[in-house]
C-alpha cells in the first residue's frame, strides 16, 4: 500500500547522526537508511509503478547519499535531501523509458456525465489519503499505475508529493503550461477510471 511520507525538519539529533555518519560510523549510516528507506522506496514506486525498479532506485539513492554526505550542507533536512536524490533517480529512469502511446485522448466520452457528476472525487491535497474504502483505494493505486508516464510523474509530484507546479516544471524540464496540461489530463484519466469502478461496483439505479 502506498503511503505519503513528508520529509521532516532538521533536528539536533539529526545533525549528530550526520556528523557520525560523515566519520564513517556504520551504526549511523544504518540508522540513516532505516529512517528513510520506506520514503525512498514509496517515492520511487509511485513514480515508476514497478517494484524492481523501485528497489534499484533505493540502492542507487543510498549509494549516492553515502558518497555525497560530506557535501551535504544541512540547509534542508536530511530526509528532504535524500528525497530529492531519490526523486531524481526515479525521474532519470522515467526519461530513459520509451514513450508509450497516449491512452488519454478520448477519456472525456468514455463515462457518462451523470456518473462523473455522481462520483465527483476531489483530487486535492492527497487523493490516496482521502480514499478510505479499501477497494476504492486499491482501484486508485491501480489507476495511478496505469497513467502514461508523462501524466503519472506530474500527478504524483503534485497531488501526492505536494510539489509546486514550478518545482515540477524544473524537475521534469517542462514548461509550466505543459505541467498544468499533463496534470489536468492525469486527473481526468483518474476520474474516468474511478468512475468506471463505481459504475461497475455500485451501479446507479
Amino acid at each position: 500500500m502506498l503511503e505519503n511520507t513528508v520529509p521532516g525538519k532538521n533536528t539536533v539529533s539529526e545533525k549528530k547522526l550526520v556528523a557520525k555518519a560523515r566519520q564513517g560510523d556504520r551504526e549511523a549510516l544504518a540508522e540513516i537508511v532505516r529512517q528513510n528507506e520506506r520514503m525512498v522506496y514509496n517515492t520511487a514506486l509511485r513514480l515508476l509503478a514497478n517494484s524492481d525498479e523501485a528497489e534499484c532506485v533505493l540502492q542507487e539513492t543510498f549509494l549516492k547519499v553515502f558518497q555525497a554526505l560530506p557535501e551535504f550542507r544541512e540547509q534542508s533536512s536530511l530526509s528532504t535531501w535524500i528525497y530529492r536524490i531519490a526523486t531524481n533517480y526515479a525521474l532519470m529512469r522515467l526519461r530513459s523509458r520509451k514513450k508509450k502511446a497516449d491512452a488519454v485522448e478520448q477519456i472525456d466520452s468514455q463515462v457518462s456525465e451523470k456518473t462523473l457528476e455522481t462520483f465527483n472525487l476531489s483530487l486535492g491535497v492527497n487523493p490516496l489519503r482521502s480514499v478510505l474504502n479499501t477497494e476504492l483505494r486499491h482501484a486508485m493505486e491501480q489507476a495511478i499505475a496505469e497513467l502514461p508516464l508523462k501524466f503519472r510523474s506530474v500527478f504524483v509530484l503534485k497531488d501526492i508529493e505536494g510539489h509546486s507546479l514550478k518545482e515540477i516544471a524544473d524537475m521534469l524540464d517542462l514548461t509550466l503550461a505543459a505541467v498544468k496540461s499533463n496534470l489536468h489530463r492525469a486527473r481526468l484519466f483518474l476520474r474516468n477510471r474511478l468512475a468506471e469502478f463505481m459504475e461497475h461496483e455500485h451501479p446507479l439505479n
